[in-house]
């Protein structure tokens, strides 16, 4: 028998199978382990990106951000 833990990062997954199980009836099973109920801990976006953009970088953004809206308001 071969097991192995795995972490999926979308619906489909791809896994080896050992040479000699080719041809052979194979049982697939998925169970989760190790479930913890405990929720990550909240970041907000602002601490995320604090210090990315310069402060010249940040005010030209705003400025953008805000033409942008205008330019909505005025449809």
């Amino acid at each position: 028998m071969t097991s192995t833990i795995v972490i999926p990062s979308g619906s489909m997954l791809s896994v080896p199978i050992p040479h000699s199980y080719i041809g052979r009836q194979v049982e697939v099973t998925f169970a989760l382990v190790n479930e913890t109920n405990t929720p990550k801990p909240e970041v907000k976006l602002s601490e995320m990106f604090r210090g990315v953009l310069s402060k010249e970088s940040a005010e030209s953004f705003m400025e953008h951000i805000e033409t942008m809206r205008n330019e909505w308001t005025d449809i």
